[in-house]
């Protein structure tokens, strides 16, 4: 079967730390696990980690979708926010640089939908998106 080609494994010391050191694939940073919502804390948590997971899989995401129809996307920025409650979901705005026809936005929408990392999260939490595309005419 080979070795994975995606791996993580985290070391919490021993004692009252909060704070666990993370391998993803071979690249190392802190996570920080929170006592309480306030102060922020000075690093990643591990719901920022699954915010980040689904940022980057979007902007991914979206990049080749437009580029298999020809489409330059220009910049594509994806914004995840976090909201715990019952149950807990996640703010995501997503942002294409290049004007995008109606037809293909709509197609756009769908594959945003439909990311790996959504596709993981969704049965577990709500996942809001808004999609603006064009931006670089603003």
């Amino acid at each position: 079967m080979g070795e994975p080609n995606v791996w993580s494994s985290a070391k919490l010391p021993d004692g009252d730390g909060r704070s666990a050191g993370v391998t993803v694939n071979g690249y190392e940073l802190s996570c920080e696990i929170p006592l309480d919502p306030e102060p922020e804390p000075a690093g990643a948590t591990p719901f920022g980690l699954l915010a980040g997971s689904l940022s980057a899989c979007t902007a991914m995401s979206v990049r080749t979708f437009l580029q298999r129809w020809g489409v330059d996307p220009g910049e594509v920025v994806v914004d995840v926010a976090f909201r715990p409650g019952r149950p807990p979901m996640m703010e995501r705005r997503v942002t294409v640089e290049a004007a995008v026809g109606p037809d293909l936005r709509e197609q756009l929408a769908i594959e945003v939908d439909h990311t790996p990392v959504t596709v993981l999260l969704r049965d577990a939490l709500t996942i809001r998106t808004q999609l603006t595309t064009g931006a670089r005419s603003r």
